[in-house]
């Protein structure tokens, strides 16, 4: 506690939230508290904020933190949930992005390469409580109690929104169940598990010694890792100020969209690419080789597959042999499965995904995708064993983004307090309160009392030793 609050002076706080509090009415708890209460819960992983209330109140180090005496009561856990309801995500953004600052100031951040991983959070949800959203919408006393819930919950217009189906398209069951309690969760399952509802977590992790967490996006379990590629780039640059030079992830963000977003940013991509197989078991299309001068693949067998079809986009050109080619080639087993002949796909940006595997197979992007693995499997873990985003702690979207924010700005600040160690801090966790209704009330007597009383202590001892000095010369 002392080397946390050593290291950073939240008073900044108050200016982030600033417009969200009223100069008339009752005093209100201080902002500032309301943060280092977050930071404790997600610091010593405590997912209850009714017993982290509880725990401040025992625990002699987490007062002195937050600024109470021993006789003074710790906010009521109920203030927490509504400063949360009220500030919203832009507010935890800010925040977040002002603790990378402070560790850039503080020589942690490198900037230029950057490892980006996912990890599965378990949504604060049943898979038992799943929903047809078909049925939901038929019935007719359903709209009106789930309205209620939904806008309760801050999860918005349930027409609108909850019964619309996922963009994804990789799990059926999402597109025809939803779970009441948390819609934005999704069913997903990784390597044969047993299906959980999820949310998908995104960290930017900096190749620096200190792996600063520069970056954070929440999605949905079922999508993509490479689409929030760019909004986490334009994250990394909004918060540092600058952009990136390369990114490094595994093949799971390797699609041609990401490669296109990085290269839009002026960013080098090193992302994994996925092999090419045949959904059939025969050749793969890296066994036919691409001719550039003739504009032609050569297949195995030695007959050549021309372009007979171009449509910009995912489709991109396709070629093929002669017609009846295939028909009596000897590779046909293991090449073609129906009637027709071979055809080949090549991208728009064949020649840029090209490159990117050729970048991959050097010794830096050997050398990064090995470094990789030890950063950021390592934050991925310790904020799922030490930081509590193994589960959800609130519901819905937003929630879970505020959760992730937290979780990484506390990996931050551990690796801060851990480079600028101020054992003395002394009263460094007392920050002095402005001129405002919500702390004068509470501190402002108490710190001006013993400003004063300080003030005649030394008053008194430079008399005593003004006399002292008399008598002797």
């Amino acid at each position: 506690m002392r080397r946390l609050a050593a290291a950073v002076n939240f008073a900044f706080v108050r200016g982030l939230v600033s417009r969200h509090y009223s100069n008339t009415g009752q005093p209100s708890v201080d902002p500032v508290v309301l943060f280092k209460l977050w930071l404790l819960g997600y610091l010593f992983n405590v997912t209850s904020e009714r017993r982290l209330c509880e725990e401040a109140g025992l625990n002699l180090a987490w007062r002195w933190f937050l600024g109470y005496e021993l006789d003074e009561p710790i906010p009521d856990h109920s203030v927490l949930s509504k400063a949360r309801r009220r500030f919203g995500t832009g507010v935890y953004e800010e925040f977040f992005v002002r603790i990378v600052q402070l560790c850039e100031k503080a020589g942690l951040v490198q900037g230029d390469a950057l490892f980006v991983d996912s990890t599965l959070t378990q949504a604060n949800a049943s898979t038992q409580g799943l929903r047809s959203r078909s049925l939901l919408q038929q019935l007719p006393s359903a709209p009106e109690f789930v309205r209620e819930l939904w806008l309760a919950n801050d999860y918005g217009d349930p027409q609108i929104e909850v019964f619309e189906k996922p963009k994804s398209h990789r799990s059926g069951v999402n597109h025809i169940a939803v779970s009441p309690v948390d819609p934005d969760a999704q069913m997903f399952s990784k390597l044969g598990k047993t299906p959980l509802l999820t949310h998908k977590t995104h960290f930017v992790v900096d190749d620096g010694k200190a792996n600063i967490i520069t970056a954070v996006a929440v999605t949905g379990s079922c999508e993509s890792d490479g689409q929030p590629v760019g909004k986490l780039l334009d994250k990394h640059r909004h918060a540092l100020g600058r952009p990136a030079r390369e990114l490094v992830a595994d093949r799971g963000y390797g699609s041609e969209a990401a490669v296109l977003d990085c290269i839009e940013r002026d960013v080098t991509p090193f992302l994994g690419r996925r092999t090419t197989t045949n959904t059939h078991g025969g050749l793969s299309r890296s066994e036919f080789t691409y001719v550039p001068e003739r504009d032609l693949y050569l297949c195995p067998a030695g007959q050549e597959l021309r372009r007979f079809r171009f449509k910009r986009g995912s489709i991109g050109a396709q070629y093929r042999p002669k017609a009846g080619t295939c028909r009596d080639c000897h590779l046909r087993s293991q090449c073609v499965s129906g009637a027709g002949d071979r055809v080949i796909r090549r991208s728009d940006n064949a020649d840029v995904l090209e490159e990117l595997e050729a970048r991959l197979l050097s010794s830096r992007g050997r050398k990064l995708m090995r470094r990789r693995r030890i950063v950021s499997e390592r934050i991925n873990a310790d904020a799922k064993d030490k930081h509590g985003m193994a589960r959800a702690q609130f519901r819905g979207r937003g929630k879970m983004q505020i959760q992730a924010l937290l979780t990484a700005a506390v990996i931050n600040l551990k690796q801060l307090a851990a480079r600028r160690p101020q054992p003395q801090s002394g009263m460094a966790a007392l920050a002095i309160p402005q001129t405002t209704p919500s702390t004068l009330s509470r501190c402002s007597h108490r710190l001006v009392a013993a400003i004063r009383a300080a003030i005649l202590f030394l008053r008194q001892e430079r008399k005593q030793r003004l006399v002292l000095w008399r008598q002797a010369y």
